[in-house]
């Protein structure tokens, strides 16, 4: 029943034209934990505030956090980040001895035992990438064992790095070598063809600004700055 929840938005995303199918999952993914974390269960829920002394957002994660309409939940959650992190500095403090030991703890650096802060992690990055890795996992099975989407999976145009890494990191779920062989082998093709192909686009892009080609029509490449940067970095929020 699991993989036939992670199957169906798979299926979704191979059939669109996309740079990346799996950042189609992905920018799905985020707006729904999101809105989750965001709801009034959520940011009330004891266990979850517990949590938050662990963990923090990156600045991309406040960003899209900071977009949502709820400014109350976000506050909240804040807060609670704040009285964490305060926490962690009086207890810092309380630990050295005098103003004196406090410095000498920040700015020693022969001794293992000068400052150190251990950084935490993103909240929705490290849920968001479990979530992704439990779709990969999906896709591998889905190629080895559905002919259908490896038809669409060969003619798909690959993936953003960051996720076509991901993907070849995770190969060793397909059962039999040959397969596994065949999957990597394919994989790499079609990664390297269509980044060829973007390259290409990308370049008549250019030559589009030189008065030589004022003239020549924008073929494919109108968009190809933005989709390559897809190619390169993943889901990217830039104006076409």
């Amino acid at each position: 029943m699991k993989e036939e929840i992670f199957a169906i938005p798979l299926w979704d995303a191979f059939r669109k034209d996309t740079e990346c199918p799996l950042c189609e999952i992905q920018k799905d993914i985020e707006e729904r934990y999101i809105d989750r974390l965001l709801d009034g269960s959520t940011v009330m829920d004891v266990e979850f505030n517990k949590k938050m002394k662990d963990y923090t957002f990156c600045e991309r994660h406040f960003e899209d956090l900071y977009e949502y309409p709820d400014k109350l939940g976000l506050a909240l959650i804040v807060a609670r980040i704040l009285s964490y992190e305060m926490k962690d500095l009086e207890k810092m403090k309380k630990g050295s001895q005098s103003d004196s030991s406090l410095a000498r703890m920040f700015f020693k650096r022969e001794s293992s035992e000068g400052y150190t802060r251990k950084d935490k992690e993103c909240y929705l990055c490290k849920n968001i990438d479990k979530t992704m890795s439990e779709y990969i996992d999906t896709l591998v099975k889905l190629w080895e064992d559905n002919k259908e989407f490896r038809n669409l999976y060969s003619e798909s145009k690959g993936f953003c790095l960051n996720h076509f890494h991901s993907v070849i990191r995770q190969s060793h779920r397909v059962a039999k070598k040959l397969a596994r062989e065949e999957f990597v082998n394919m994989s790499f093709r079609i990664q390297q063809e269509n980044m060829a192909r973007l390259f290409e686009e990308i370049n008549w892009f250019i030559k589009k600004f030189d008065y030589r080609y004022a003239d020549e029509p924008w073929k494919t490449s109108r968009d190809s700055l933005f989709r390559s940067i897809i190619k390169l970095v993943g889901n990217f929020n830039g104006d076409l």
